[in-house]
């Protein structure tokens, strides 16, 4: 038997639609148990129990249960490298304003992920068998990663050079004439990604401090911006 729980109201608001597929289901409760419960509680026997199916038919659409979180994954990383772009078009038109709304971005749009934070940000270490992982989404995973290296790299050469750049390098054009030319802009990048990932780990922990009492909210805001300066700040300019 379904779980009552899944409407037509609830799927329209996890996916847009009142009536999704079978498939699309499986795919999406998952990502919304996963967001809510963590990788580590998270058991496709709820998922398939909800549904008011078996296992085996989870197994059918997905191979098994890291194929299943693997394609979650990258239906994820989708959604959210649509919102750090967003985010960052969404900014003055000055090349400070964009980098520093790309920082923020990233850690208050990645708390929001919840249990999707460790997947994310340490995708191979996620699954019981990343032979499966990468066979089933390797190349999204590295072109995911590419893709949001080549962003902020490009945000933070706006930056050096007080421009504000209407296309983005290919993945050649990177590694020829970025990588090899204007290594310490990929450096900056870098130490973003990881500063902004460690933060985003913190927030999305067993206590969200974003539902603490307002002293607590207030001091977790004022160290987002103080890091997002700061990692702004340390980027030389010309």
């Amino acid at each position: 038997m379904t779980d009552p729980s899944l409407t037509e109201d609830f799927w329209r608001k996890l996916t847009g639609r009142a009536e999704p597929s079978q498939r699309e289901q499986f795919l999406w409760l998952s990502i919304d148990l996963v967001r809510e419960l963590g990788l580590n509680q998270f058991k496709i026997t709820t998922v398939a129990k909800m549904m008011g199916y078996s296992v085996a038919m989870v197994n059918h659409h997905f191979g098994s249960r890291d194929g299943l979180i693997a394609e979650c994954a990258e239906r994820v990383h989708q959604s959210y490298s649509l919102e750090l772009i967003d985010a960052t078009e969404a900014a003055e038109r000055n090349p400070r304003a964009r980098l520093e709304a790309y920082i923020e971005a990233r850690v208050v749009c990645g708390r929001q992920l919840g249990g999707w934070t460790q997947v994310l940000n340490y995708p191979f270490h996620s699954f019981e068998s990343p032979a499966i992982a990468l066979a089933r989404s390797g190349d999204a995973f590295e072109n995911s990663f590419f893709r949001n290296l080549m962003f902020i790299t490009q945000l933070v050469l706006d930056l050096q050079q007080g421009t504000v750049s209407e296309t983005r390098p290919d993945r050649a054009a990177f590694a020829n004439e970025i990588m090899t030319q204007n290594p310490t802009a990929v450096f900056h990048a870098s130490n973003i990604g990881t500063a902004t990932a460690g933060a985003v780990m913190w927030m999305s922990g067993r206590m969200d401090v974003f539902t603490q009492p307002q002293e607590i909210v207030d001091l977790a805001n004022a160290a987002l911006k103080w890091q997002v300066q700061h990692l702004v700040n340390g980027i030389p300019v010309s």
